[in-house]
């Protein structure tokens, strides 16, 4: 693994970081904008419940407002839905963790941490899973097969590693 560097994919650095940019895979945005939707709308379907029992003028006032935030919600997950797949996260990994970058961090997993891990083949995507949150790992597919054994050697042995297509 020393010395690996593929020109404009994963570099290794003089400290032995590995750095590289992924591709965000389609269908996890394409989860998130569902996710994002559905609690917005669930959010509305309460607002829109509570004020039934609270009747009168109010009513038509929080039932306005859902619709508004509801198409506020609906075009923003359609403007960022636009440029899905085409989205980049930078990365880095070393011996103990990957770390993808979050504005002017890196948001480090440790290995030693991951419960489990959900390898996505078709996807080059792998997902860490950790007691408190997950994070998504997208790697170039020529590169896919080195991260994917690199992060495999250095999960916990208690570590439940699944495999999807």
């Amino acid at each position: 693994m020393d010395g690996y560097n593929v020109e404009n994919h994963i570099t290794q650095d003089e400290f032995g970081i590995y750095h590289w940019t992924g591709t965000i895979d389609r269908g996890y945005e394409d989860k998130t904008f569902k996710i994002t939707f559905s609690v917005c709308g669930g959010i509305c379907a309460l607002l829109i419940l509570m004020s039934l029992f609270i009747g009168g003028e109010v009513s038509g006032i929080v039932l306005l407002s859902s619709l508004g935030v509801m198409a506020v919600c609906g075009g923003v997950c359609w403007l960022f839905n636009r440029n899905a797949g085409n989205r980049k996260q930078s990365y880095i990994m070393n011996e103990e963790y990957v770390g993808f970058h979050q504005r002017r961090y890196y948001a480090p997993i440790t290995f030693n941490s991951v419960r489990k891990a959900v390898i996505y083949e078709s996807r080059n995507m792998i997902e860490l899973f950790q007691a408190i949150g997950s994070g998504p790992v997208f790697v170039p597919p020529e590169d896919f097969p080195f991260v994917k054994e690199f992060i495999i050697q250095r999960l916990p042995q208690t570590a439940d590693i699944e495999c999807r297509n």
